[in-house]
């Protein structure tokens, strides 16, 4: 499949997936599945927050006729015969009544026996992935040696210093900055207890956070020690973000009051108007900001209204949102995550 890569997404949400792994890299991507993603380049795909693998020299066939092609493909990549080997067979979606993945392995194995490769299931020094979409079988050498998420449970909200209920998890922290392509000077100017920050110090991102509660800030420098990061915090308020001398933002995530009720009056709505505002005040040219925003559970109304009213909020403040994704949370909450670019002053 030439110089190409094929990206296999966790499943988690396929739209966002396929969004992350091009904001990550850059690149168009080729859609195999909603899971399955090819594209020419992987730059920076190990900071990502959806994908599961990567496969080099990978190949595509038909479960029901696989075999030659395999055969064929195992000439012409560069296996040692001298190292273990294991082949990991993993299906997505409904199983195929006629084909069991178990036999597909096997069957590979036997073609790796054939040319005195040894078999090592328990700790193999190389591995092929499979990888069965209804009746197509995708197959290659696997790019990471675990997936970009390992670790990621010992660093949830729960497993941190300093944590709060509706504390961010990593996953959707590393998906906002990572919509975003954050690589300079990132921007959480509603902290709380540094989910944001935490990641984005991980990835090598230079980051600032801004909350008002001094708590807030306490708890997120301790945040940010345990995970021996490295981050600016200030104690300050989200409406007047140049007062504090911020400046040369090129990235913005946040996640705003996390319940419904906090929307409910003009108050709450005008004062995130006040932040976006703010925001705007500090970041460059171009600038991008990614935020979550409450939602019916349904997705079709947000700030307890409807879209365009959303929208317009935005545009008022100098954003333009290019895309947006619905996030399921609960039977009646979700979440809006959206990606916006800052206009031009006129």
């Amino acid at each position: 499949m030439g110089g190409n890569y094929l990206v296999i997404g966790s499943g988690w949400h396929p739209t966002l997936f396929h969004a992350e792994v091009e904001s990550l890299t850059n690149a168009q991507i080729i859609t195999h599945s909603d899971r399955i993603v090819e594209i020419n380049k992987i730059e920076n795909l190990e900071k990502s927050a959806t994908v599961n693998q990567v496969l080099a020299s990978w190949h595509k066939g038909d479960i029901f006729d696989y075999e030659e092609k395999f055969e064929q493909w195992l000439d012409s990549v560069n296996l040692d015969n001298k190292r273990s080997i294991a082949v990991k067979c993993t299906r997505h979606g409904e199983k195929t009544p006629t084909v069991r993945k178990v036999d597909i392995a096997t069957k590979m194995g036997a073609f790796l026996s054939s040319r005195d490769f040894k078999i090592d299931l328990t700790s193999p020094e190389q591995v092929i992935e499979v990888i069965i979409e209804g009746e197509l079988i995708f197959w290659g050498l696997p790019h990471f040696d675990s997936p970009p998420r390992t670790g990621w449970k010992d660093r949830v909200a729960t497993a941190r210093p300093f944590f709060k209920p509706v504390s961010l998890d990593p996953r959707q922290a590393r998906l906002m900055f990572n919509l975003c392509a954050a690589k300079s000077l990132l921007l959480d100017p509603m902290c709380g207890t540094g989910g944001i920050l935490v990641e984005a110090s991980l990835c090598d991102i230079q980051a600032i956070g801004v909350d008002l509660d001094p708590e807030m800030v306490a708890g997120t420098k301790k945040n940010i020690e345990w995970c021996n990061g490295q981050a600016e915090v200030i104690c300050g308020d989200a409406t007047r973000l140049a007062d504090l001398g911020i400046t040369g933002i090129d990235s913005v995530c946040f996640d705003p009051p996390y319940g419904r009720n906090a929307w409910l009056s003009d108050k709450g709505v005008n004062f995130f108007s006040k932040v976006l505002n703010s925001i705007n005040e500090v970041c460059n040219v171009d600038a991008t900001l990614c935020c979550m925003l409450p939602a019916s559970a349904d997705g079709s109304s947000v700030i307890d209204g409807e879209y365009h009213v959303m929208e317009e909020l935005f545009l008022k403040e100098g954003w333009q949102i290019e895309q947006y994704w619905f996030i399921p949370v609960h039977s009646s909450l979700g979440r809006l995550l959206v990606r916006a670019k800052r206009l031009d002053a006129e």
